[in-house]
């Protein structure tokens, strides 16, 4: 699949259900995805090892574990289409009898022992838009060993605002590519009952030379069982050049593992620096405003759930701001996933305020 920067495709994370035999052909191409967890797996587990695989798909990270020596690796998966080929793999491989393969969401499986490791790649381009934070909090209380390790360890979510008119021409004219005809954005807009194309984000790979201002960290996952699913972050950006403000890049870094990082910020796509199937996320805003250096992007961004939860997997994001100019309002903008759009949130224990103050 060939792509090009600040070329708007079709918002993968937002429809899990649907992934068809293309997209995880097309992880299963993604370079930076295959190394990066293929040498984190086999650095951390050792022979003798029991694992958990949360969310197995096709099979490819429980057989990375088998490779490294685990007596036993449990596949969990929830897709039934998935199942054969996992197991596919792994008798191809020659590891039938050390795996275990459950068909059902981790919520609702029970593990015959703990174990030492908990694998999994359940990430979105934002970090938590496959709701992994839940997942693997039930996952590390029920299924870890007192002193086990969950690979990833950490992953970190990051915001820039980008001036990307490309994009954001793409976005209001409704196009948007899809690995194929399923993937379709009316259908999508349809599903998740948004009237407002702006109010939806999408994949996307923006280079660094849209960036408006540095990129921040809006949120950090440690996958301690503490970490936050619902949360509000309030961000200042200072505008480091004259450009104009089309909506923010989301993309993350995961700590892996002691020794490998993963960091899908890249945009060489001909050098494989990018994601194929991650790409970036692209949060646009509708009306567009000129800024110019100095000027200050106040963001705040929130992730909670929806009053209906009838949609599995479905989590709402938020991001309303301002843009001052010498400290007066000068633009305003305002989206969100679903029709809650933007929720009040009173508990200041998920309140993260950052560099407000600091221009």
């Amino acid at each position: 699949m060939k792509y090009e920067g600040e070329q708007v495709w079709f918002p993968l994370s937002e429809d899990i259900l649907s992934w068809d035999d293309d997209f995880h052909e097309l992880m299963l191409r993604d370079h930076l995805r295959m190394v990066s967890y293929e040498a984190a797996i086999k650095e951390v587990v050792k022979p003798c090892m029991t694992v958990a695989d949360i969310g197995t798909g096709t099979g490819i990270l429980a057989l990375w574990a088998l490779e490294a020596g685990a007596k036993h690796v449990y596949g969990i998966e929830a897709n039934p289409v998935r199942i054969p080929q996992a197991l596919q793999r792994i008798v191809n491989a020659g590891y039938s009898e050390r795996f275990t393969v459950h068909n059902a969401l981790s919520y609702d499986v029970n593990l015959q022992e703990r174990v030492d490791i908990i694998i999994s790649e359940i990430l979105g381009n934002l970090g938590d838009n496959e709701d992994m934070t839940p997942i693997l909090a039930d996952a590390r209380t029920r299924f870890l060993k007192e002193n086990g390790k969950v690979l990833p360890q950490k992953v970190t979510t990051y915001l820039t605002p980008v001036s990307s008119v490309k994009a954001h021409q793409q976005v209001k004219d409704k196009v948007c590519k899809g690995i194929n005809e399923q993937y379709s954005l009316s259908d999508i807009l349809r599903k998740l009952g948004i009237n407002n194309q702006f109010d939806l984000y999408y994949d996307c790979i923006l280079p660094k030379s849209t960036y408006l201002s540095e990129p921040q960290a809006v949120k950090e996952f440690n996958f301690d069982a503490n970490d936050d699913s619902e949360y509000q972050t309030k961000i200042a950006y200072l505008v480091n050049k004259d450009g104009i403000l089309t909506g923010f890049k989301g993309h993350f870094v995961a700590q892996l593992s002691d020794k490998v990082i993963l960091d899908i910020s890249g945009d060489d796509i001909d050098r494989r620096k990018t994601s194929d199937c991650w790409k970036h996320c692209f949060l646009p805003i509708e009306s567009t405003v000129e800024v110019m250096q100095g000027d200050v992007i106040e963001l705040d961004y929130q992730r909670f759930y929806p009053v209906d939860r009838s949609i599995p997997f479905r989590q709402c994001y938020s991001w309303k701001g301002v843009v001052k100019c010498n400290g007066v309002n000068i633009h305003e903008f305002y989206h969100g996933t679903c029709k809650e759009k933007f929720r009040n949130m009173n508990y200041d224990k998920n309140l993260n305020i950052a560099n407000t103050g600091n221009y």
